[in-house]
C-alpha cells in the first residue's frame, strides 16, 4: 500500500478546488444560454472580405501621411513649439520599482533593471530615458508607440530596447487561427509575423474596429498647408502694395515736339529708333540714381509716387487670427504656450491646464505600459517572478495657495462636523489625514462681539449657554485626566490619571513605530517558502497556525529582541517618574519629615525586574496578534503585502485602546511601587490590608480579597498568587490578577500592634 505524500495530497486538493470552479461556470453558462465564439463581424472583414488578411489603414494616417508630419513638426514654428512643449512637460522623470509576487520589493531584480535601464536605447545616446522621450515623440506625432526587446542568442539577457516606426507595422489577420497578428512588410514584399511576446504595439484613440492609433496632431496639416498658401498671397500683395515706388511717367508728345530735324527727315523708322534710345537713357539714368540723388529732367519726364501708404490693401489680421486660432486647436496646446496671449479668467485658465496635463497623462500611460512589458521581458528570462512598475513624475495642475485654501476650508467643515455631532473624531481624522484621530479635539469658544446688558463678565448668555453645551476638550498637551484611574481611591489618584493619558498617547505612538518597522520588515521579507504553504494548505483541519509558519514570521518579520528591549526602556522611563511622584505625596501623607529617595537601591531594582518583565509579557502578547493576524490572512488564500498590513493597522496589538490598557496597568502599578517603597522609607508602616475596587469591574478574586490584612514585608495571597501590593508582579503574580487593578491597601502604623493582630485573625 503506497502512502500518500504530503504534495500529493495538496494537489488532489488543488484539483478537486479547480474541478469544482469548472463545473460551476459551465452550469452557470448553461442556465444563462450563453454562447461561445463571436457573432458580429468588423467593418473592415465585411469591406475586404481578407484577400491578403491585412487590415487597411485609413488613408490619413497611411505611411506618407505620417513622413508628412514630421517634415511639418520640424519645419513649421508652431509645430516645432508644441513638440518642444510636449517633450519637456512629458518626460519630467520617473520612477523604476520591481516588486515580488507578494508586493513586496525586489532588491536584487531592482538592480537589474536599473543597470538595463542605463544601457538601452543605444542609438538615441543609451538611456532609457532618452527611449522613452522618443517613445513620447512618435505618440504624439502618430498616435501609435511600438518597441522592441532584442534578447541575446542564449535567451538568457537583453540586448537593448529599440523603438519602432508604428507606420511600418501592420495588422493581420491568421486565416488559420483567426487571431490577429502584428506584422511588418518585409523588402521582398512579404509579411513578416512580429513576436508579440518582445514587439510591443500600444496604440492612442483607436476607432471601433480599428487597431491603429490616432495621432492627436494629424489636423495641423491641413491648417499648415493653408497658411503657406495665405503667406505666399500675403507676400506677392507685400511686394506690389507694402512700400512706395516711383511713378515715372514718358511724355511722348514732348519728345515728339524736340526731336532734331535731322532725325525725322529719316522718317519713320528713324523717330522710332530716336525715341525708343532717348527712352532708354531716361530709364537707365533712373535706375543709377543714388538713394540721395537729386532729380534732374527735362519736361519730357513726369516723376510721381505709387503704393506704400498711398495704397490700399486687404486687412489680413482677421484672416491671420482664425489661422492661429485652428494652429493652436490642431496641435492640442494652450495659446500662451505657443505665444499667444488670449485673455481669460484664472480659473478658466486653471482648466485648460488641467485638460492639457490630462492629455499628456495620456500618452505618458501608454509608454508606461509599453516600457513595463519590455522590462518584464527582461526579468522573465532572468528567470525571476517579480514585475516592473514605473512611475512618471507627476505634473502639478493646481497652485499650492490654492490647494492649500481649499484643504484649510475643508478641514474646517470637519471641524463643525465633529461638533455638531455628525461624525466622530476619528471618522475625521481618517478622511482628513488618513489615520484615527491621536487626540481629542479643541473647540473653540469665543464669546459673541455684543454682550448681554448688565452682564459683568462681559460674557453674553449665549456665550455661557454654548459653553454648557459643548465643554472645552483637551489635548494632550494640555493634559487630560484617565477617568478610569481617576476613580482609584487614594491621595494622588488625579494627578497619577493626568500622567496616565500621557502616557497612553506615548504607548500609542511607540505602537505605531512598531508597526511601522513590522510593516517595513513584511515588504523586505523573503518570499515564504514553498513547503510551508503545502503544508498550511494540505491540512483542512488546521486552526492554529503550525510552528513552521510561527518560525518563518518570527525570523523574517518580528525580530523581537530589539523591540523588546525598546519596550523595557520606555517603560523604565514612566516607571521611574510615577513611582518618585507617588513615593513624595506617601511620605508627604506619613508627614514623615524625610525626603523620598528614589535612588534607593532596592527599588530602583524593583523597577528594572517589572520593565523588563511587562517588556517581555507585552512583547509577547504583539508577537502572538501579528502571527494570528498574518495567518489569518494567508490561509484566506489572498496574501498580499498591502492586505497584510491593512490587517496588521485594523488588529488590536496596535491600538489605541491596547495602548491605554498597558498604560493603565502601568502607570498604576508603578504609582502602588512607589507607595509602597514610600511607607519602607518612612518606617512607620507594620501592617497593610488589601482593599478592593467595589464595582462591576473587580475580579472575583479581588473582591475575595478585600479585608486580608498581613505583615507590612509579607505578601498578599489573591487568586493563589503572591503579591507584594495590588499591581505587583515581582513574586510571578499573572497578567489576569495585574492588568488595570485598581485595588488598594490601607496601612498600619507603628503603635497599632493590637490592631494588626485583630485583623490579621480576621483575615484567618
Amino acid at each position: 500500500m503506497r502512502t500518500i505524500s504530503i504534495l500529493d495530497s495538496f494537489r488532489a486538493w488543488q484539483n478537486k478546488r479547480n474541478a469544482k470552479r469548472y463545473l460551476s461556470s459551465v452550469r452557470s453558462a448553461i442556465n444563462s444560454q450563453l454562447t461561445g465564439g463571436r457573432e458580429t463581424l468588423d467593418k473592415w472583414e465585411r469591406q475586404f472580405r481578407w484577400y491578403d488578411g491585412i487590415i487597411r489603414r485609413e488613408h490619413l494616417r497611411s505611411k506618407n501621411v505620417m513622413d508628412s508630419l514630421k517634415i511639418i513638426r520640424d519645419i513649421n514654428p508652431d509645430a516645432s513649439m508644441a513638440i518642444w512643449n510636449f517633450l519637456r512637460l512629458s518626460n519630467q522623470g520617473h520612477e523604476l520599482e520591481c516588486l515580488k509576487p507578494t508586493g513586496s520589493p525586489d532588491k536584487q531584480g531592482l538592480d537589474y533593471l536599473n543597470n538595463l535601464s542605463a544601457r538601452v536605447g543605444r542609438l538615441y545616446g543609451g538611456g532609457a530615458d532618452q527611449l522613452i522621450n522618443v517613445l513620447n515623440l512618435t505618440g504624439y506625432t502618430q498616435g501609435a508607440i511600438a518597441l522592441e526587446v532584442e534578447l541575446n542568442e542564449q535567451l538568457n539577457d537583453v540586448v537593448d530596447f529599440h523603438a519602432v516606426d508604428p507606420a511600418t507595422l501592420d495588422f493581420r489577420k491568421n486565416r488559420e487561427t483567426g487571431e490577429i497578428e502584428l506584422v511588418q512588410k518585409q523588402l521582398d514584399g512579404t509579411y513578416r509575423v512580429m513576436n508579440q511576446n518582445q514587439v510591443f504595439y500600444q496604440p492612442f484613440d483607436p476607432d471601433i474596429g480599428d487597431p491603429y492609433g490616432r495621432s492627436p496632431i494629424l489636423p495641423v496639416l491641413q491648417i499648415v498647408f493653408f497658411q503657406v498658401e495665405v503667406l505666399k498671397d500675403l507676400k506677392a500683395v507685400a511686394h506690389h502694395q507694402g512700400h512706395a515706388r516711383f511713378d515715372i511717367s514718358v511724355m511722348e508728345e514732348s519728345i515728339l515736339k524736340n526731336i532734331p530735324p535731322q532725325v525725322a527727315a529719316q522718317g519713320e523708322d528713324g523717330v522710332r529708333s530716336f525715341v525708343s534710345k532717348y527712352i532708354g537713357d531716361i530709364e537707365k539714368a533712373f535706375k543709377q540714381l543714388k538713394p540721395d540723388d537729386n532729380f534732374f529732367h527735362t519736361d519730357s519726364v513726369k516723376v510721381d509716387m505709387a503704393g506704400g501708404t498711398q495704397g490700399k490693401s486687404m486687412d489680413a489680421t482677421a484672416l491671420i487670427n482664425v489661422i492661429n486660432q485652428q494652429v493652436v486647436t490642431s496641435l492640442k496646446q494652450l495659446p500662451i504656450l505657443l505665444g499667444r496671449n488670449e485673455g481669460t479668467t484664472e480659473t478658466h485658465g486653471s482648466i485648460q491646464w488641467q485638460i492639457y496635463v490630462a492629455g499628456i497623462e495620456s500618452i505618458q500611460r501608454g509608454v508606461k505600459r509599453i516600457m513595463e512589458r519590455a522590462y518584464n521581458v527582461a526579468l522573465q528570462v532572468q528567470g525571476r517572478q517579480s514585475t516592473a512598475r514605473l512611475t512618471f513624475n507627476k505634473i502639478r495642475t493646481t497652485d499650492r495657495q490654492a490647494e492649500a485654501t481649499a484643504a484649510a476650508t475643508e478641514t474646517n467643515t470637519l471641524i463643525t462636523q465633529v461638533n455638531q455631532g455628525w461624525v466622530t473624531n476619528d471618522e475625521a481624522a481618517m478622511q482628513a489625514v488618513g489615520h484615527k484621530a491621536v487626540s481629542e479635539p479643541v473647540y473653540r469658544l469665543s464669546a459673541p462681539a455684543e454682550t448681554a446688558k448688565g452682564d459683568e463678565t462681559g460674557i453674553s448668555r449665549a456665550a455661557r449657554s454654548y459653553k454648557k453645551k459643548v465643554p472645552l476638550m483637551r489635548t494632550r498637551a494640555q493634559e487630560t485626566e484617565d477617568e478610569y484611574v481617576k476613580d482609584v481611591e487614594a491621595s494622588w489618584a488625579s494627578d497619577i490619571a493626568k500622567e496616565t493619558s500621557k502616557a497612553t498617547d506615548d504607548f500609542y505612538d511607540f505602537l505605531q513605530e512598531e508597526l511601522d518597522m513590522i510593516s517595513e520588515n513584511l515588504k523586505n521579507a523573503p518570499e515564504m517558502p514553498t513547503r510551508l504553504l503545502v503544508e498550511m494548505y494540505s491540512r483542512a483541519d488546521i486552526t492554529e497556525p503550525i510552528k513552521a509558519f510561527i518560525d518563518w514570521v518570527k525570523k523574517s518579520i518580528l525580530k523581537s529582541k530589539d523591540r523588546t528591549e525598546n519596550w523595557a526602556d520606555k517603560l523604565l522611563e514612566w516607571l521611574k517618574q510615577i513611582s518618585t511622584k507617588t513615593g513624595e505625596i506617601t511620605l508627604a501623607e506619613l508627614t514623615a519629615d524625610i525626603d523620598f529617595n528614589e535612588k534607593d537601591e532596592k527599588l530602583l531594582r524593583a523597577l528594572q525586574e517589572r520593565s523588563l518583565r511587562q517588556a517581555e509579557l507585552i512583547q509577547g502578547v504583539t508577537d502572538e496578534d501579528v502571527i494570528k493576524t498574518l495567518w489569518d490572512v494567508v490561509m484566506d488564500e489572498k496574501y498580499t503585502i498591502q492586505k497584510a498590513t491593512a490587517a496588521l493597522q485594523e488588529s488590536f496589538a496596535f491600538s489605541k485602546s491596547r495602548a491605554q490598557t498597558i498604560a493603565r496597568t502601568e502607570i498604576l502599578g508603578a504609582a502602588r511601587t512607589g507607595q509602597f517603597y514610600g511607607d519602607v522609607q518612612s518606617g512607620m508602616v507594620i501592617g497593610k490590608t488589601w482593599r478592593s475596587a467595589h464595582d462591576s469591574k473587580t475580579r472575583h478574586a479581588h473582591a475575595a480579597a478585600d479585608g486580608q490584612t498581613v505583615k507590612f514585608d509579607q505578601t498578599f495571597i489573591v487568586g493563589g498568587e503572591e503579591l507584594m501590593f495590588p499591581g505587583d508582579t515581582s513574586h510571578g503574580a499573572s497578567a489576569k490578577n495585574v492588568i488595570q487593578c485598581r485595588c488598594f491597601y490601607t496601612r498600619v502604623l507603628k503603635g497599632e500592634e493590637d490592631t494588626l493582630e485583630e485583623l490579621m485573625k480576621g483575615g484567618d
